[in-house]
This record gives structure tokens, C-alpha cells and sequence, in this order.
């Protein structure tokens, strides 16, 4: 579907973990020095990358059952461990080509812009006002700021009522099934890019209003 076609969109949400930003470097280099503090084995960096997207929680679990560590005292000194070592590397994670010129121009053309992620709030904004998207974002949607993350509508519902629109005049730009789930279940447009963390399932869907492959082809919306 070409980005034209569609008709009374307001505002584009974007998901942030492997859609503005490849954030998977950092978050592996954290995840592994915390085993390493929890005196577990290491693992591998693409078994890591597999469990993004669905909250840093999920993502230090996971993590921890994979290493071989598997109480909760493990998990309860994981999170600890891990937002330390990750607040201090988080803002080293760089935008995909394109995104903050695009974010720009469509800022500029009046469209309204939101972040929504299950990332946690504390990291989210350390991301964003490092690169001076903060700026540029009309509304930001972290984490802790639903009862129920993505792939639950909640998020989705949370950013149009914020922005006081609709949701389905909104597109919600992401690289994974929570993030179409979410925006189909709230009513909102889909569009996918096709780099990112997937977790190893197919973003292929009848639910996809369309797949770009740059993130710059959303420029031709406002067009």
C-alpha cells in the first residue's frame, strides 16, 4: 500500500528497539556483564538479541534461564545489575540511517510524532534526549507507563489519547509482532521495517498495512 493511499492520518508512533535505534549492542554488553556479576556462564550474543523487545524484565529472565541461573534471587540481583550497567552504556546505541532526518521532516510537515516501546522510561529517555529526540517527540510512551505493554493495545490507546486523537489516525511504525499486534488491536495502521529484532518470528502479516524498507519512505506520507 503506498503511503498516500491512506487517508486522515494525524500522527506515525514509532517503536524504539530496532526501529529508530539498533540498540541490540548495548543491551548484549550489559546482559553479559551481569552474568558475569551472577558468577553465570555467557552466552550467546544472538540468543540475547532474541529476547529484546518485550520489556527488560523478559529480556534479564530469559537471560538468566539460558545461562543456567534459575531462582529468583538470581533475577532479583539481575535487575539490579543490569539497569546499573545498562543506564551506563544505553546512550551509546545510534540511530538507523535515516531516522533523524525523516523525524525531522516529518515533524515539519505538522505530522505528530511518538515513541512507543516497552522499553523502561529511565532508558528510553536517556536514548532519546541524548540525540535530541526527546525534542522532536510530541508524546513518549516507556514501558512503565501501561499496565500492559506491548503486544496489548494499552500503549497504542495511551499516545492517541495523549495526542488527542484517534488511534486509527495514527501509524505505528515497528520492526516486530508486538508492535503489530498492538497497533491492530487498537485500531490503528501497520507498517514494519525489515531490520530489527524480530525474536525469530516472521513479521509477515495479513495484519501489515505496509512494509517499507527505509524508514525515509514515510517523508512521501505528508506529500
Amino acid at each position: 500500500m503506498n503511503l498516500k493511499n491512506i487517508k486522515n492520518t494525524k500522527a506515525i508512533f514509532f517503536d524504539l528497539d530496532g526501529t529508530l535505534f539498533d540498540t541490540a549492542p548495548e543491551l548484549v554488553e550489559a546482559v553479559q556483564i551481569m552474568l558475569d556479576e551472577l558468577g553465570l556462564s555467557r552466552i550467546d550474543q544472538d540468543e540475547i538479541k532474541s529476547f529484546i523487545g518485550r520489556g527488560a524484565d523478559n529480556l534479564i529472565r530469559k537471560s538468566i534461564l539460558a545461562a543456567g541461573g534459575n531462582d529468583q534471587n538470581d533475577f532479583e540481583s539481575g535487575q539490579d545489575l543490569f539497569h546499573d550497567f545498562y543506564f551506563q552504556l544505553a546512550d551509546k546505541s545510534q540511530p538507523y540511517g535515516g531516522v533523524i532526518d525523516t523525524l525531522t521532516s516529518l515533524k515539519n510537515q505538522g505530522i505528530l510524532l511518538a515513541c512507543v516501546t516497552n522499553k523502561p522510561k529511565i532508558f528510553t529517555d536517556k536514548i532519546l534526549s541524548f540525540h535530541g529526540l526527546d525534542k522532536i517527540m510530541d508524546c513518549i510512551i516507556s514501558g512503565d507507563d501501561v499496565v500492559h505493554k506491548k503486544p496489548h493495545p494499552e500503549p497504542i490507546q495511551l499516545a492517541s489519547k495523549n495526542l488527542g486523537i484517534q488511534p486509527s489516525e495514527a501509524i505505528m511504525v515497528g520492526d516486530s509482532c508486538n508492535d503489530i499486534d498492538s497497533a491492530f488491536d487498537a485500531g490503528s495502521f501497520v507498517a514494519t521495517v525489515p531490520y530489527g529484532y524480530q525474536y525469530g518470528e516472521s513479521i509477515v502479516s495479513q495484519k501489515v498495512d505496509f512494509a517499507i524498507q527505509n524508514i525515509s519512505e514515510l517523508t512521501s506520507l505528508a506529500q
